[in-house]
């Protein structure tokens, strides 16, 4: 007997007929009958070539988001992905049965939020941030993976994890919320457009710490002969700024960080509100964190007797929380750095009475990052108890007094890779920041443009 009912059309004929050119679908993609796929207007679903998709899945483009899954993706069964800002999946990822994606969630219910407290779910909005799987990352069934995550090339997430966190590429994590276990030797990947931070340091010669240099002075196969003459080719900006930039990009390869180092040798805080003030005019930076120190001119300056370069210490206050409040706007997180005490610069009895006034401004300095909500890297006292119980060469943190030798650098570096630590900054800066969803899809967008047609 021959059946007089229709044949029901391919799932890749039919989500063409559904969504038109709101659907970018590759080639000899195997994908189930009861594929759910809802896209609103303005959003985007792109699915490369060979993507397999298991039966019972869902995938959710809410207005103007972007879903991008690359080519050779496997997705298991019961898996739901839903976007308000973006999810990305990169070439070869895998995820297993019952993996939910969610790039969004409801922002509380404050009365901020729902000012007439009416009750409806979707009263308080949402916030979002994007989802990144990186190629060949694998989720194991039942995984989640929350807003403004990005899972790193290679990673293998284990069962029934929540990802909260981003992961580092060729990482083995578990548990709830996802920790790193291990780490392998990672198979080659694409790496896309790695994440970047952007870290900014305003503050004196002791932030800007310029060198002079001769290429041959530091190329160990060719340094000059002893008495022999170099040129100064260059300034460039050494001390335990350009430290810690070696060691953040040691400790995190995979991570682009880009650092603006504007600290200005006889700066005072009123040329340092300057500075930032200019920054912001002239190159609009966000940053993902900012270290700020100021004083130690603002001090020195009066002990010299230059009293019109002199800060007294209200003006130096005005000026430091007028800086935390302008960085605030456009920083994600403040770290406000001590001045190190003056070393022997004058007479023991003058560099006493420096060192009282200079630490009145460590004080201010500390009120104010408790105000703004920035954290304070104290350095004072670790840098006095050094130069105190100091023995072998060399034999002291200072050049001169007020600029530091290379020991002197070496503390304030270790002070402050130990905040870094202790506070788990990078770590958290890694994650994308959420944001309410017009706002994120303004500022995402562009993550996901090479993923849309031209003009959509």
């Amino acid at each position: 007997m021959t059946s007089t009912t229709p044949s029901r059309p391919a799932a890749a004929e039919r989500l063409r007929a559904e969504h038109g050119p709101a659907l970018t679908l590759g080639d000899d993609c195997d994908l189930p009958d009861d594929l759910q796929v809802e896209i609103d207007p303005g959003a985007h679903l792109t699915l490369g070539n060979r993507v397999s998709i298991r039966r019972g899945s869902t995938i959710q483009v809410h207005r103007g988001a972007t879903v991008a899954i690359g080519d050779d993706v496997a997705i298991g069964e019961h898996t739901f992905i839903s976007a308000m800002a973006g999810i990305r999946i990169g070439t070869g990822a895998a995820l297993s049965n019952m993996v939910d994606l969610h790039d969004h969630n409801h922002r509380p219910r404050t009365a901020e939020h729902v000012p007439t407290g009416q009750l409806v779910p979707w009263a308080s909005g949402f916030e979002a941030a994007p989802i990144i799987i990186e190629p060949g990352a694998i989720l194991a069934n039942k995984v989640t993976v929350t807003a403004g995550v990005r899972i790193g090339a290679n990673a293998l997430v284990g069962a029934n994890a929540m990802v909260s966190r981003s992961i580092a590429p060729d990482t083995v994590a578990t548990g709830v919320p996802a920790t790193p276990r291990r780490t392998f030797d990672g198979a080659p990947a694409p790496r896309e457009d790695p994440r970047t931070l952007t870290i900014g340091f305003f503050g004196t010669s002791i932030m800007e710490h310029l060198e002079a240099v001769n290429a041959q002075m530091t190329t160990q196969a060719n340094l000059p002969e002893i008495g022999s003459k170099v040129t100064v080719e260059a300034w460039a900006q050494r001390g335990w700024v350009h430290r810690l930039a070696l060691s953040l990009r040691a400790a995190w390869p995979h991570i682009a960080f880009d650092v603006h180092n504007h600290g200005e040798g006889g700066a005072t805080s009123r040329d340092i509100a300057g500075i930032v003030e200019a920054d912001r005019a002239t190159t609009g930076t966000d940053y993902d964190l900012v270290f700020l120190g100021c004083g130690i001119n603002d001090v020195w300056r009066r002990f010299q007797g230059r009293t019109a370069e002199a800060v007294g210490l209200d003006e130096y206050t005005r000026h430091l929380n007028a800086m935390l409040d302008q960085l605030s706007g456009y920083t994600r997180r403040i770290v406000v750095v001590s001045e190190t005490p003056f070393g022997p610069a004058e007479d023991p009895d003058t560099v006493t009475a420096m060192n009282r006034e200079l630490a009145r401004y460590n004080t201010a300095a500390h009120a104010a990052a408790d105000a703004h909500g920035a954290l304070f890297l104290d350095v004072w006292a670790p840098f006095t108890a050094a130069a105190r119980h100091l023995t072998g060469e060399p034999v002291t943190l200072w050049s001169d007094g007020v600029h530091l030798t290379e020991l002197g650098d070496t503390v304030l570096l270790q002070q402050t890779e130990q905040l870094l630590a202790e506070h788990r900054i990078v770590e958290k800066l890694l994650d994308y920041p959420l944001m309410e969803r017009d706002a994120a899809l303004t500022a995402y967008g562009p993550m996901f443009a090479q993923h849309r047609p031209s003009g959509s």
